[in-house]
C-alpha cells in the first residue's frame, strides 16, 4: 500500500483520516480491521471513506444498503460489493477466483442456491481477491442493512486472521429506532478484537472556514464563517448548500434560504406523518429548545392529545428531524429547519401560535425567560406586554453580562415608548434614563451610531439652564459614543468644552471631573499638548468631589495623557484607576485603564507582563459584559504575543475577539493582529481578507491605527510578492505631520525591508537603491526611536534592523555583522520571529560573501527551529531553501537512549550518547563543541571513545549504528 496522507482540504477531519489511514495500512500488511463510521446525515461519512480509499494500491469494493418504502433490500450491499469487483476484474481473474462457484446467485443467477451459503461464498471471493492485493470493502448506509447482509458481514469479521482485508461501513446516527437489528449487531461486533468505531461530530469554526474556502475558491470573511456555522450548525452538507450562489466576497448570508438548502432540510420532514409535521411546526414557533410539557400544552390547544404529541416527537427524532437536547427538551437536529418551517406559516397562523405560547408560558409554575415572553408578545401584537417584558428581559441580560441581548431588549422598549400608556412608560426622567441606559449598552454591543442617536434624543429633552449637570453628562456621553462610531473623525472638542462650561457653578462636582477627563483623553488620542494639564485638573476635581468613580475616570485619563512619556507615573495611575473602577462596578473604566496600563508596561520594557495582564484584563472585561473596547485589549495583547513568539496563545486569544465582530477602532485592531499572524504563518489569502476589512472599519487616514496599519500593510504586500508596490503605497503614509508621535517610528524597519527587497528584485544595489529610506530618515520629524516605547531592548533591536536593511539595500560588506547585531538585540528583546529572520539573513549574507557553509550551519539550524516552533511557514521555507543550496543539514540532534537492540550502545556514558546524537545529525567537532560548550579536543576524545566502545571504524558507521540501520561500509 502506498503512503497515504491526509487531504487537508477535507475540512476538519484530519484526525479521523489519520486513524482510518492507519487502519488501511494495518490491513494492507496482513492485519485485517473493521471500522464503522457513525454520524448524522450530511456530516461527511461517505466523503471521509472515499478520501482514505484513494490509494491506487488498494482494491476498493463498494456496496450500498438500499431502503425502498421502509423495506430493506436483501443482500443489497453484498451484491453491490461483488458486482463492483466483477465489473472491473479481468476475465482470467474472474475465472480463477470463481472456480467451482459459477452458480453464485449474487451475480445475477436464478437464485436457486441456498441463501445460507451466501456468507461462505462472499467470504471465499473476498479472501481470494485479498490474496492478490489489499482489499477494502465499503458498506454505505449500514442503518438500512437487512439482517441477512449483517450476517454476511459478521461472517467476514469472525474470519479475520491475516488477510489483507479491511471493512469500512458508514452509519447514520438517526433512523435507528428501538428494536432496530443494527443495535444487537453492533453490540456483538464490539466484542471482536479487530472491530472499531468512530463518530463524526459537526465542524467547528476553523473547519467551516476551510470548507468554505475550498467551495468558494477564496478565503471567506470571518463574519460569513460565523453566520454559516450558526445556521448550518457545522453540518458539511448544509454548508455546501448554503455556499451555492455565493461569490466569496460576502460578509453576510442572504436573508432567504437557498431553494436547494430548503428542499434538503424539508426532505426528512415531509416523510413524517401529518401530526408529527404539525408538532414540529409548533416547535419551530417557539424559537428555541422547548420542554415537552410546553409543546404538549400548545398541542392541546390545537386538538392534539398528549400521547400524540409525545409519539410525534419520537417519530420526528427517529426520522432525523429533531433531537432530545436534555431531559424532555426538544429542538431541531438542523436549527435552520426551524426558520424554514416558521417562514411557511401564514401571518394569522403565526399570531395565533404566538398567542398560545404567551398563554402557556405565563401559566408555568416556573417563570419562562422574559426574553421569550417579550418576543412572543411582540409577535402576537400585544405591545403593552411587550414593553413590560422587554424591560424585564433587559434586566435578566444585564445580570448575565450579555450586552448584545440587553441591547436588543432595550432598543425594543425604547422604540415602543410612544406606543404604550403613560402610566406604563413613566415620566420624562424615566425616558431620559432609558435612552441613556440603552445608549450605554449599545456601545458595549458595538452599535455606536445608534448610541449617538439615542443620546441626541435624550439631550433634546433636557433644559440646559435648569439641568446643567445632566446636560454636561449627556454631552460627554455623546462625545464618547461619537468617537466610537464606525468611521470616527476628529472629535468636536467644542462640545466637551461646552460640557465643562456647564459645570462652572459646581467646581467640585463629579460631572466636572468626568468632563475634564473626557476632554483629556480625547486630546491624548489626537496628540494635543494640553492633555496632561486637563487630566491633572480632572484628578483634582475628582478628589474634591469624593466620588471614587469620578476619580477612577480621571486617573484613567491622566494615565493616558502621561503614557510612554512618564510610564511609571502612568502605570501608577492606571493601576489605581483599575482598583477604584472595579470597586464601583465601572467595567468601562476598568477596561480603558487596562489599555493604558499595557502601554506603560510596554514602555518600561515589561513586555511579557504587559501581554499577560492585558490578556487577563480582556477576559475580565468580556466576562463583565464590557463594550467593544474590551476587544482593543485583545488586539494589544495579541500583537505583543506575536512579537514574543507565543503564536498559539495569540491565535486562541484572537478567535473569540474575531467572532465578536466588533466595529470601529477595536474591530480594526483585532483584524490587524489577525492579519499579521496570518502573514507570518503563511496564510496570505486570509491576511488579505483581514486587511481589506480593516480599511472598511476605519478610515485609512485615521491616526489611531495609521502606523500599525502601514507596517502590517507593507508586510502583507511583501508576502504577496509586491515589494515595489509596498514602497510606493506606504511612502506617503509613514507619518502624520499634524500629530507626529514617537510610536510612528515602528514603521521604519519594515519600510526599510521593503526598500531592500526592491533593490534585490531589481538587482540594483548601492547608494542609489537606498534613496527612499535615506530620504525618509532625513525628513523624519524627530530622532527615530528616541523614545524607548517597548523598552531599551526593543529600541536597540529596531535601530539594528534599520541599519541591517540599509546595508542589505546597498549590498554593503558589513552585512553579516549588521545582521549578527540584530540577532543579539532581538534575542535580548525577546522577539523570536525577528531573531529567526536575522539568523537567516546573517547566514545568507555570510554565504553570499563567500564564507564557508559551516559558519552558517548553526545559524540556519537555529532559525529553522524557531520557524518550526512558531509555525512561521514562509520563513521555514526560506531557511530550508538556503540550506539545500548550501548543502547544510538542518536535522536536530535527537536523544539517544541506552539501546537494547545492540549491546554496543549500552556501554556509552550520558555525555557520549549526547555527542553521538550530534554525529547522527551530521555535526562537525567544532559545531558539537560550540553547542555543548566544551572544547574541540574534548569532543575528539568523546568521539574516539564512541568508536572504541561500539567497535565502529568511522563517525558515519557509529551514527548508522545509532540510527538502527546497517552502516554503509560494514
Amino acid at each position: 500500500m502506498g503512503g497515504w496522507r491526509p487531504d487537508h482540504r477535507f475540512a476538519g477531519r484530519t484526525a479521523e483520516q489519520q486513524f482510518l489511514g492507519e487502519v488501511l495500512r494495518d490491513a494492507a500488511g496482513g492485519g485485517p480491521r473493521a471500522v464503522v463510521v457513525h454520524g448524522e446525515a450530511g456530516i461527511g461519512k461517505t466523503r471521509l471513506v472515499r478520501e482514505v480509499c484513494r490509494d491506487p494500491g488498494l482494491t476498493v469494493l463498494w456496496g450500498s444498503c438500499i431502503h425502498f418504502g421502509g423495506a430493506s433490500v436483501p443482500f443489497a450491499p453484498i451484491t453491490g460489493i461483488l458486482k463492483d469487483w466483477l465489473a472491473r476484474a479481468e476475465p482470467r481473474e474472474r475465472a480463477e477466483i470463481l472456480e467451482g462457484r459459477d452458480a453464485l446467485p449474487l451475480f445475477g443467477g436464478d437464485g436457486s442456491v441456498d441463501s445460507t451459503r451466501v456468507p461462505v461464498l462472499a467470504d471465499m471471493v473476498l479472501n481470494r481477491i485479498a490474496v492478490r492485493r489489499p482489499v477494502v470493502v465499503v458498506v454505505d448506509d449500514l442503518q438500512w442493512a437487512d439482517i441477512a447482509s449483517l450476517d454476511v458481514l459478521s461472517y467476514l469479521l469472525t474470519g479475520f486472521r491475516d488477510q489483507r482485508l479491511a471493512l469500512l461501513a458508514t452509519c447514520r446516527t438517526e433512523e435507528r429506532p428501538e428494536g432496530h437489528p443494527l443495535h444487537s449487531w453492533l453490540a456483538d461486533m464490539r466484542r471482536m478484537p479487530r472491530f472499531g468505531e468512530i463518530r463524526l461530530e459537526r465542524l467547528g469554526a476553523d473547519a467551516v472556514s476551510s470548507q468554505l474556502e475550498d467551495l468558494l475558491g477564496t478565503t471567506p470573511d470571518v463574519d460569513l464563517v460565523t453566520q454559516v456555522l450558526a445556521r448550518s450548525d457545522g453540518n458539511p452538507y448544509l454548508i455546501e448548500l448554503m455556499a451555492q450562489g455565493l461569490s466569496g466576497s460576502e460578509r453576510v448570508l442572504p436573508e432567504s434560504v437557498p431553494a436547494a438548502l430548503r428542499d434538503a432540510l424539508l426532505a426528512a420532514w415531509h416523510r413524517l406523518s401529518e401530526p408529527a409535521r404539525l408538532v414540529t411546526r409548533l416547535l419551530a414557533v417557539s424559537g428555541r429548545p422547548t420542554e415537552s410539557a410546553v409543546l404538549t400544552a400548545i398541542g392541546g390547544s390545537r386538538g392534539i392529545d398528549a400521547g400524540r404529541v409525545a409519539s410525534s416527537l419520537v417519530e420526528a427524532r427517529v426520522g432525523g428531524v429533531v433531537r432530545a437536547e436534555g431531559a424532555g427538551i426538544w429542538w431541531f437536529r438542523h436549527p435552520l429547519l426551524a426558520e424554514v418551517l416558521y417562514d411557511g406559516l401564514s401571518p394569522s397562523e403565526a399570531v395565533g401560535l404566538h398567542t398560545d405560547y404567551v398563554r402557556v408560558l405565563e401559566s408555568l409554575p416556573v417563570a419562562a425567560p422574559a426574553a421569550d415572553l417579550a418576543a412572543h408578545h411582540e409577535a402576537a401584537g400585544q405591545l403593552d406586554a411587550t414593553y413590560r417584558w422587554s424591560l424585564r428581559a433587559a434586566d435578566e441580560a444585564a445580570r448575565m453580562r450579555a450586552p448584545v441581548a440587553e441591547a436588543i431588549q432595550l432598543r425594543r422598549a425604547s422604540a415602543l415608548w410612544t406606543e404604550v400608556p403613560p402610566d406604563l412608560r413613566g415620566s420624562r426622567d424615566d425616558r431620559i434614563a432609558l435612552l441613556r441606559r440603552t445608549a450605554t449598552v449599545c456601545l458595549r454591543a458595538a452599535d455606536a451610531e445608534r448610541a449617538v442617536s439615542l443620546l441626541t434624543d435624550a439631550y433634546s429633552l433636557v433644559d440646559r439652564s435648569r439641568e446643567p449637570l445632566l446636560a454636561s453628562e449627556l454631552l460627554v456621553e455623546r462625545s464618547n459614543a461619537d468617537f466610537q462610531s464606525t468611521t470616527p473623525e476628529l472629535a468636536d472638542l467644542g462640545k466637551l468644552r461646552e460640557a465643562i462650561a456647564l459645570t462652572e457653578n459646581f467646581p467640585d462636582c463629579a460631572e466636572r471631573a468626568v468632563a475634564f477627563a473626557e476632554l483629556a483623553e480625547t486630546e491624548t488620542i489626537y496628540g494635543m499638548p494640553n492633555a496632561v494639564d486637563d487630566a491633572t485638573e480632572a484628578v483634582r476635581v475628582a478628589r474634591r468631589s469624593g466620588s471614587p468613580q469620578a476619580l477612577a475616570r480621571a486617573l484613567c485619563a491622566r494615565a493616558a495623557a502621561l503614557d510612554f512619556r512618564a510610564p511609571l507615573e502612568s502605570l501608577s495611575d492606571a493601576d489605581l484607576s483599575v482598583q477604584l473602577a472595579r470597586s464601583c462596578g465601572d467595567v468601562d473604566t476598568v477596561t480603558n485603564a487596562a489599555l493604558w496600563r499595557f502601554i506603560a508596561l510596554r514602555a518600561l520594557g515589561r513586555r511579557t507582563e504587559a501581554a499577560d495582564v492585558t490578556r487577563a484584563a480582556y477576559d475580565e472585561a468580556t466576562a463583565a459584559g464590557a463594550g467593544i473596547w474590551a476587544h482593543f485589549l485583545a488586539y494589544l495583547a495579541a500583537h505583543e504575543l506575536i512579537e514574543l513568539g507565543r503564536w498559539d496563545e495569540c491565535a486562541a486569544l484572537l478567535r473569540p475577539a474575531l467572532a465578536a465582530r466588533s466595529l470601529g477602532i477595536p474591530g480594526a485592531g483585532v483584524r490587524l493582529a489577525a492579519c499579521l499572524l496570518a502573514v507570518r504563518t503563511g496564510r496570505i489569502g486570509e491576511a488579505r481578507q483581514h486587511f481589506d476589512r480593516v480599511l472598511e472599519l476605519v478610515s485609512e487616514d485615521f491616526n489611531a491605527h495609521r502606523q500599525t496599519m502601514t507596517a502590517i500593510g507593507i508586510e502583507l504586500l511583501l508576502a504577496e510578492g509586491r515589494a515595489a508596490e509596498a514602497v510606493t503605497w506606504s511612502r506617503p503614509r509613514l507619518y502624520v505631520l499634524e500629530y507626529p508621535e514617537p510610536d510612528d517610528d515602528e514603521v521604519l524597519p519594515v519600510f526599510a525591508r521593503a526598500v531592500a527587497e526592491v533593490a534585490r528584485d531589481n538587482g540594483a544595489h548601492g547608494p542609489a537603491a537606498s534613496r527612499d529610506i535615506d530620504s525618509v530618515l532625513g525628513e523624519w520629524p524627530h530622532e527615530p526611536f528616541a523614545e524607548a516605547l517597548g523598552g531599551e531592548h526593543v529600541r536597540a533591536m529596531d535601530q539594528a534592523l534599520i541599519a541591517a536593511e540599509v546595508a542589505r539595500c546597498r549590498d554593503a560588506p558589513e552585512q553579516p555583522e549588521r545582521w549578527q547585531h540584530v540577532v543579539e538585540t532581538s534575542r535580548a528583546a525577546g522577539n523570536r520571529w525577528h531573531q529567526a529572520m536575522a539568523e537567516w539573513r546573517r547566514a545568507e549574507a555570510g554565504l553570499l560573501k563567500g564564507r564557508l557553509p559551516s559558519a552558517a550551519s548553526a545559524l540556519l539550524r537555529q532559525a529553522h527551529q524557531h520557524a518550526v516552533d512558531l509555525g512561521a511557514e514562509p520563513l521555514r521555507r526560506e531557511v530550508e531553501s538556503l540550506a539545500r543550496l548550501s548543502r547544510i543539514d538542518l536535522r536536530r540532534p535527537e536523544p539517544i537512549e541506552p539501546a537494547t537492540h545492540d549491546p554496543r550502545l549500552a556501554g556509552l556514558t550520558d555525555r557520549e550518547r549526547e555527542v553521538l546524537a550530534f554525529l547522527v545529525a551530521g555535526r562537525s567537532n567544532g559545531e558539537i563543541a560550540k553547542e555543548l560548550f566544551i572544547s574541540d579536543k574534548t569532543v575528539s576524545v568523546h568521539v574516539s571513545n564512541i568508536l572504541r566502545k561500539t567497535g565502529t571504524t568511522s563517525r558515519v558507521a557509529a551514527a548508522a549504528l545509532a540510527e538502527r540501520r546497517p552502516p554503509p561500509d560494514q
